[in-house]
C-alpha cells in the first residue's frame, strides 16, 4: 500500500501559519507592555469614573493593544485609526441602539456602518468594531449614557493606551528597529535614488484595490533587506578581506603637513588612514581636508592658501596647523574585514565617503577599500554570474 499524497498545488485543509519572526525575548516584552498598558487603563479609569476599574476598561482595549504593541508597524496601529475608529464606531453604535429596537439589525448595522465610515474617514482600526457592538449589547445602563460614553469611559481609555504606545514607540522601538527610508528623491542619498521608490509602493498598493495591513515604510524596509540577501545569495559572500588594498600606506598624528601631501601626491591617493604606534585607526586625512583647512574662498586662490597651509612654520609657534592630527577626519569609519561586499556597497554610499579603513579583530588596520575596489570587485561578481 502506498500513501497517497496530495496533487501537486492541493494544500492541507488546515495549515499552520508561518512562525512568527519575532525573537522570543521580543514576544515577551510585547506581551509584558500589552498587559501593562491596560493594567494602567483600567487602573487611570477608576479613579474618575465611580463604577470600579473593571467596569471601565472596555473590551476593545484589548484587541487595540495587541495591534498597537504587537503589530506597531501597521497602518492600522497609528493614532488617527486608533481615536477615530474607536469613536467613530461608538457614535455609530449608539445611533443604531437609538433609533433601531431590534437588536440583532442594530448590531449588524452598526458594525457594517462603522467599517464604512472608518474606509471614509481614512481611520479603519479592527477594534473599532467591537466599539459600535457595546452600545448596542451592553444593556440599559450603557444605552442611558448616551454620548456621555464617547467621553467616559471610551475616550478615556482611548488617551491612555495612545499615551502609553507613543511612550513604547519613542522609548524602545526608534532605538530598535531600522532608521525609515526617506521619502522623496530630493537630497536623497544614492541608495535611495535606485530600485523600489516609496511612489512605487504607493501606486503598487493602491492598484492592489484592497486594504493591505502593512505600511509603505515598513514595506521599503522589507525591500531592502531582501535585496541586501538577494545580493549575497547572486554574487556570492566576497567579504572586506578579499577586495581590499592590504598594507596601505598610512600617516601618524605627528606626521607634517607637507610630507604627508607629498605621499599623496607622489602615489596619486586621495585618502591615507592615521594610525597610533600600535596600528590602530585613530582617523583619516584626505584632500577635501587639507582644501578645508586651507580656506580659500576662490578656486583662483587656492594653490597660494594650499601652499601656505602645507608650508612648515620655522618659528616656535604657529597660527595654523601643522600636523596630521591637526586637520584629520575623527573618528574613522572603519569596516570589519569579514564584511560582506553588500555591506560595504551600503556604508559607502549611505555615508558619502570615498574610503574606508579595513581593521582585523583587534582594531588594527590591515588595509583599505576604496570605491574603484568596490566597482572592481562588483564587476568581477557580475561577469562571474553572467558567464554561468
Amino acid at each position: 500500500m502506498t500513501e497517497a499524497r496530495p496533487k501537486p498545488g492541493m494544500q492541507p485543509l488546515f495549515k499552520l501559519p508561518q512562525a512568527s519572526p519575532l525573537s522570543h525575548r521580543e514576544k515577551c516584552r510585547t506581551a509584558l507592555v500589552a498587559g501593562n498598558a491596560i493594567f494602567l487603563t483600567g487602573w487611570l479609569a477608576s479613579f474618575t469614573i465611580d463604577s470600579g476599574g473593571l467596569k471601565t476598561l472596555l473590551a476593545s482595549m484589548g484587541a487595540s493593544a495587541v495591534i498597537l504593541f504587537a503589530m506597531p508597524h501597521s497602518p492600522v496601529a497609528r493614532p488617527w485609526p486608533l481615536v477615530g475608529g474607536h469613536l467613530i464606531s461608538a457614535s455609530v453604535g449608539i445611533l443604531c441602539a437609538r433609533w433601531i429596537p431590534q437588536l440583532w439589525v442594530a448590531a449588524a448595522l452598526a458594525v457594517g456602518l462603522s467599517i464604512f465610515a472608518m474606509h471614509l474617514a481614512r481611520c479603519l482600526h479592527p477594534p473599532g468594531g467591537a466599539s459600535a457592538l457595546i452600545p448596542v449589547l451592553g444593556g440599559e445602563s450603557v444605552k442611558a449614557l448616551g454620548f456621555q460614553f464617547l467621553l467616559t469611559p471610551l475616550a478615556l481609555n482611548v488617551s491612555v493606551l495612545l499615551l502609553i504606545s507613543l511612550l513604547y514607540q519613542r522609548l524602545v522601538l526608534d532605538k530598535t528597529q531600522p532608521q525609515a527610508i526617506r521619502k522623496g528623491m530630493k537630497g536623497s542619498k544614492p541608495m535611495e535614488r535606485v530600485g523600489i521608490q516609496t511612489d512605487d509602493l504607493r501606486t503598487a498598493l493602491a492598484q492592489m484595490g484592497e486594504f493591505v495591513d502593512v505600511g509603505e515604510r515598513e514595506l521599503n524596509e522589507i525591500y531592502q533587506l531582501a535585496a541586501a540577501h538577494a545580493f549575497r545569495r547572486e554574487f556570492g559572500d566576497l567579504t572586506a578581506a578579499q577586495i581590499m588594498t592590504p598594507a596601505p600606506l598610512t600617516v601618524e598624528f605627528g606626521t607634517e603637513l607637507e610630507e604627508t601631501w607629498g605621499v599623496m601626491q607622489k602615489h596619486r591617493i586621495k585618502a591615507l588612514p592615521v594610525i597610533d604606534r600600535g596600528r590602530h585607526v585613530i582617523g583619516i586625512v584626505t584632500q577635501s581636508d587639507f582644501f578645508r583647512h586651507a580656506r580659500a574662498e576662490q578656486f583662483q586662490t587656492l594653490g597660494g592658501k594650499l601652499r601656505d597651509l602645507i608650508r612648515p612654520t620655522l618659528t616656535t609657534t604657529s597660527t595654523k596647523p601643522e600636523v596630521v592630527g591637526q586637520i584629520m577626519s575623527a573618528p574613522a569609519i572603519t569596516s570589519g574585514h569579514s564584511q560582506p561586499l553588500a555591506e560595504l556597497a551600503r556604508l559607502l554610499t549611505e555615508r558619502g565617503i570615498h574610503q574606508l579603513p579595513v581593521v582585523d579583530e583587534r582594531n588594527k588596520l590591515v588595509g583599505l577599500i576604496t570605491q574603484t575596489d568596490l566597482i572592481t570587485a562588483l564587476y568581477r561578481s557580475m561577469t562571474g554570474y553572467l558567464a554561468k
